[in-house]
Formats: C-alpha cells, sequence, structure tokens
C-alpha cells in the first residue's frame, strides 16, 4: 500500500502540480550531444518564453552573478558569459520559485526553500575554496537536495496537516513521515531526481551520504551549516562543523567563521533577488549583518517588443565573438540571430525553416513569438519548381523580401494559398538563408499580432542579420 502511494506522489507531482518546473527540467536539465548545441539548446528555451527571458536577464545582471556589472542585454551574451552551468542554474531555480510561489503550506514551503538557498551558496562556496570543477553543479544538487520536501509540502493538502501534527510528537522527522506517509520525503527527492534527470551529483549524494568525494562533502557540509545555524551561529552543532570545515578548507578559525557569515549574507541577497522575499527572512544571520535593504521585484509583462538598437548591437558582438573564438555552430548563430531580429528589431513572430534534404520543402526548425502550440514542429511549405511561391521565389533570387499590406501585382500571385494558411495575409520579411553560397532555408517575421506596420528602418536591420547569418555561417562552415 505505501508503495502504490509513493508511485501515486511522484506521478501527480510530475504531470498534475509541478508543470512549470517540469517543463523547464525537460529544457535545460537534460545534455546533449555536444557542448555547443547544448549551449543554444539552453538559449532557444529562454528566447521562446518572454517571461524566462525578462528574469534571466534581470538575474544575469544582478551582483550576485555579474560583481562587475559588465551589462548583459541578451541571451546569448548571458549564456557564452556566465556559462552553460550557470544559466541552467538560474533558469531551475526560477522554475521552482514559480512552483512553489503557489504553494498550500506556505509556512513549510518558506522554510524548506531558505535552507535550501543557504545550503546551496555554502555549498558553491565551499566548492569554490576547495578550487573544485563546476561550482554550479553542486549548487543545483544542494539546491534541489529537498525537491521532494519541498514538492511534498506545496501540493499536501490534508496529509500535511496530519504529517505536520506527528512530526511536533516525533524525535526525527523521518520518523513522523514514515508514520504518516510509509515513506520518507528523501526517497521522493531521489525519485524525482531520477525522473527529471536533475544531477546525476545530487543522487550520487543521496545515496552515499558518507562519502569522501570533495563535491559531496562540499553539499553535506553547505547543508550541515544551513540546518545548524537555525538554532543559532554560536550554539554546540555549528561549532562542530566549523572544526570539520577548517580542516576540509583548510583555513583558520577565523577565516572559516568569515566565510560562512558572508555566505548566510550573500544567500539572502540571491533568495531577495529570485522574488522569495518570506524566505529570505528565515535564513539565519550572524548578529553582526545588517537587515537586507527589500528587493523591488520588477513587474513582469508581456508586451510587444519595441526595436532596441542596443539589443541589436550587442547580438552583432555575439556573432563577432562565436567567429572569433571558433566555438559556433549552427544552431547558436541562429539563435543569436533570431534574438536579434525578435528583441532587437522588434518582431511579434519570427521563424526560421530549414530547407529538407531533397530540397523540395522548409520544415519549421526554430520559433520565436509563435503562441500556438507545436506550430513549429507542423510548418512545411513546398518550394519546388512546380509550386511557385514567394519563398521558392527568393530562393532562386537570394534577395530579402518586404511584403507589403498592399502587395505589388507581380508579387500577389506568390502569396498562395498554403503559405497564407501558415503565416497568414499580414505584411511580412523574408530573407535567404545561406552558406557559403548555398541556400539552406528561409527567416521570415511579422508585427501581425500587434498590428504594428513594418517600416523601412525595421526592412535595412532585418536584411542586415541576414547578411550577419550568412556571413557567420560561412565563417565557420557549419561547426
Amino acid at each position: 500500500m505505501a508503495e502504490k502511494e509513493f508511485d501515486l506522489w511522484v506521478t501527480r507531482l510530475i504531470n498534475e502540480n509541478m508543470p512549470i518546473f517540469s517543463r523547464t527540467v525537460q529544457c535545460v536539465a537534460g545534455t546533449a550531444s555536444s557542448e555547443n548545441s547544448s549551449i543554444s539548446d539552453l538559449a532557444w528555451s529562454i528566447l521562446e518564453d518572454p517571461n524566462l527571458t525578462t528574469q534571466v536577464l534581470k538575474l544575469a545582471n544582478s551582483m550576485y552573478y555579474n560583481p562587475y556589472s559588465k551589462r548583459i542585454n541578451t541571451v546569448s551574451r548571458a549564456v557564452m558569459r556566465l556559462g552553460f552551468n550557470a544559466v541552467k542554474e538560474i533558469c531551475l531555480t526560477i522554475a521552482l520559485i514559480e512552483t512553489v510561489l503557489s504553494s498550500l503550506h506556505k509556512e513549510k514551503v518558506a522554510v524548506e526553500i531558505a535552507r535550501a538557498f543557504h545550503a546551496a551558496v555554502q555549498a558553491r562556496k565551499i566548492a569554490m575554496l576547495r578550487n573544485l570543477p563546476r561550482p554550479e553543479e553542486i549548487f543545483i544538487a544542494a539546491l534541489l537536495g529537498r525537491i521532494g520536501h519541498i514538492a511534498f509540502w506545496c501540493f499536501a493538502g490534508e496529509v500535511g496537516d496530519r504529517l505536520d501534527r506527528a512530526m511536533l510528537d516525533a524525535e526525527r522527522e523521518d520518523q513522523a513521515e514514515m508514520e504518516v506517509l510509509g515513506f520518507k520525503l528523501e526517497r521522493l527527492t531521489l525519485r524525482l531526481s531520477h525522473e527529471w534527470k536533475l544531477s546525476d551529483l545530487l543522487e550520487s549524494t543521496l545515496q552515499d551520504k558518507n562519502g569522501t568525494d570533495p563535491q559531496i562533502q562540499s553539499i553535506r557540509l553547505g547543508y550541515a551549516v544551513a540546518q545548524a545555524s537555525e538554532k543559532g551561529w554560536d550554539c554546540p552543532p555549528i561549532k562542530e562543523i566549523m572544526k570539520e570545515a577548517r580542516d576540509f578548507l583548510h583555513l583558520s578559525e577565523k577565516e572559516t567563521i568569515k566565510t560562512f557569515h558572508g555566505s548566510a549574507m550573500a544567500a539572502v541577497e540571491i533568495i531577495e533577488s529570485y522574488g522569495a522575499k518570506k524566505s529570505s527572512r528565515l535564513v539565519p544571520l550572524p548578529i553582526e549583518a545588517p537587515l537586507p535593504l527589500p528587493v523591488q521585484a520588477e513587474e513582469i509583462k508581456h508586451e510587444y517588443l519595441k526595436p532596441d538598437a542596443g539589443i541589436q548591437l550587442c547580438c552583432v558582438r555575439d556573432l563577432s565573438t562565436l567567429v572569433t573564438v571558433g566555438k559556433g555552430d549552427i544552431n547558436m548563430v541562429l539563435s543569436i540571430v533570431m534574438e536579434g531580429i525578435y528583441r532587437g528589431v522588434g518582431m511579434d513572430r519570427v521563424i526560421f525553416a530549414l530547407l529538407t534534404l531533397d530540397r523540395q520543402h522548409l520544415k519549421g526548425k526554430y520559433g520565436l513569438g509563435w503562441v500556438a502550440e507545436g506550430y513549429i514542429e507542423s510548418f512545411m511549405l513546398s518550394v519546388s519548381l512546380e509550386i511557385m511561391n514567394i519563398f521558392s521565389y527568393m530562393l532562386r533570387n537570394r534577395k530579402p523580401i518586404w511584403v507589403t499590406e498592399k502587395p505589388d501585382l507581380s508579387i500577389k500571385p506568390l502569396l498562395t494559398e498554403e503559405l497564407s494558411n501558415l503565416i497568414g495575409d499580414g505584411p511580412f520579411f523574408a530573407m535567404p538563408v545561406a552558406m557559403k553560397g548555398i541556400a539552406i532555408g528561409v527567416i521570415c517575421a511579422d508585427r501581425n499580432q500587434s498590428g504594428r506596420s513594418l517600416d523601412e528602418e525595421s526592412f535595412e536591420s532585418f536584411t542586415f542579420f541576414g547578411q550577419q547569418a550568412n556571413m557567420s555561417l560561412s565563417a565557420i562552415g557549419g561547426g
């Protein structure tokens, strides 16, 4: 019976209760076949969600992630400058916070989030002092180290009330969990991590608590500090942990205390940055620490994007960086170009359609601003010689096209019903994309959702990005 109940909880949390977190995990937690494709996949996942784009850029410019205040205006720049793991960390954390803000047992969840963030910041600092590789992965593993507890308390309902009462009488919380639920919430963390493919390091930490791996030790120490400090920074348990940490980090007692106190204050700042203000007040601060000033959360609004010359310039620089360092691939180039058109030129929708191997059709590959689910995947347009339309005409002439509100008589016959069904009847920009002189696809953009007019300056900017795409793709030669 307990096993059946456990499986029901796993199914509910994955399929019903945590869809935002599940979608983000599927987008950013998996690994791709190469480092470059992982980066471009992550950039696409962020750009497809305007709210996530806004939040990622806001956090990428915060003091915690960007202490030198080098302005980051584009998603591609955020990924390249902060690194894949840091942006992945930001995305997963945003998704977690968005999920818990709708929780039922708000007090319990606030405590769990405070503890998880505090442990994660402590663990990352410990890892950095030990010069361990990929400290962002250690942060993620620690942050999600009690994802089972967090998920349960978010959606526990009446069962949570019973567990809460049982914990008042139990010596240890896992005893109460077994009594009420028939399973430990730590087991739920392990199963969710496995189902979502969150972190191999997290699973190793849960399965090998006494291991000697420095990464696991960093996470264990991070949690030990976070939990013990809840009883006060001068309590006996914290002093014991300080001794262990001192030996692990090869620091003096004074330096160890300073490190842990500083990480506690950093944890408060980062929780504030993510908008979980209630949890930020629950991180135990050392007596000498000043109370943090409240951070005004920016209101996220979905507005149609206006032309932004600064973003255009940043995207051009990002393309130049890719070509110069020689680490670009087709997908990364396209993600930067389309971000430049979508966010820089200020278009409502942008789509890149790739020529099929037989060069008879354009197949949807990437899109931004298209709200219909599955639209990009289902986009398929014939460009064979037998069926002439504006895209097949453009591919043969190799020139960008601006289809106006009232198209010329020479253009009108090329606006076929098939094309109209795919992109509508409004005005649009389109241009061929080529690599070393050979066309590989088409980019099309419009402002039909907002009804805003297209203009000469926007067309020039759109065309410029097409030229940049062709030059960059030819320079990298496909990766």
